[in-house]
């Protein structure tokens, strides 16, 4: 796995330049992005949150795969969008699996929370702290670390803790295949434990996609059915289990 994550240069596998023991930069949230043969729609979002000037202490990192033909042109987006001042960088796997790249990523990223968005949706608020501000306010809403926050009732696209992550062991859960049942398992734990909250004044806007190009993260209905039906089974359980480390 190579990594360029908020620094100038390339570092090895395992390790960053974005961990807690060099004291970088914590981020109010990680905007995590897997994306395969979409550099158009990629950019295209990039600049879009570069334009809006609402992520100053936000960062986006992309999850890239070494079998993308596209690869060098993701490298150049980063060093555009970085040059701009957008905090941006990336990751290449090798074979890794959807939500296995998030997983991987999610320990060697220094940031208070994380979440997963694909190559035409982006979270915009019009509030002058910007989106990491308002994700700031939604983490100080209480003293509990275990936090899952959403941007619309649907849920979509929800923002998990750092905390909630390590106490589940992963971000999106390994049996999930694809971007909805993994957030729907999030969202069930998050509704069962009352730990879901509303990130006040973001709204997730979708872009124009184009004819033909697969985004990242959708997996067959009857796979994703299979998942959810699986987990379900284990839900009172893990509950449970959670339950114990929740703040009194």
């Amino acid at each position: 796995m190579e990594n360029k994550v908020d620094a100038g240069k390339k570092v090895d596998a395992g390790k960053t330049v974005e961990t807690p023991e060099n004291n970088a930069t914590v981020h109010p949230v990680a905007f995590l992005l897997p994306v395969y043969k979409t550099p158009l729609l990629t950019s295209n979002l990039l600049h879009t949150a570069h334009s809006c000037g609402c992520y100053a202490d936000c960062l986006f990192v992309l999850l890239l795969d070494s079998r993308d033909p596209s690869l060098l042109v993701y490298k150049e987006i980063i060093d555009i969008v970085r040059e701009k001042g957008l905090s941006a960088g990336y990751f290449i796997f090798d074979g890794t699996p959807y939500c296995g790249k998030i997983n991987r990523v999610v320990p060697i990223i220094n940031a208070q929370s994380f979440c997963v968005l694909d190559s035409t949706h982006l979270p915009v608020t019009k509030n002058e702290n910007g989106v990491g501000g308002q994700i700031k306010d939604w983490l100080a809403s209480s003293l509990e670390p275990m936090k899952i926050g959403v941007f619309n009732d649907e849920g979509f696209y929800p923002v998990v803790t750092r905390k909630m992550i390590e106490r589940l062991g992963y971000m999106f859960h390994p049996l999930a295949m694809g971007r909805n049942e993994a957030e729907n398992w999030l969202l069930a734990l998050g509704e069962n434990l009352g730990l879901i909250g509303r990130v006040k004044d973001v709204s997730v806007i979708e872009a124009e996609s184009f004819d033909g190009v697969e985004i990242e993260g959708w997996s067959d209905s009857e796979d994703s059915k299979w998942v959810e039906q699986t987990l379900e089974q284990i839900l009172p359980d893990e509950v449970e289990r959670l339950q114990e480390f929740l703040l009194k």
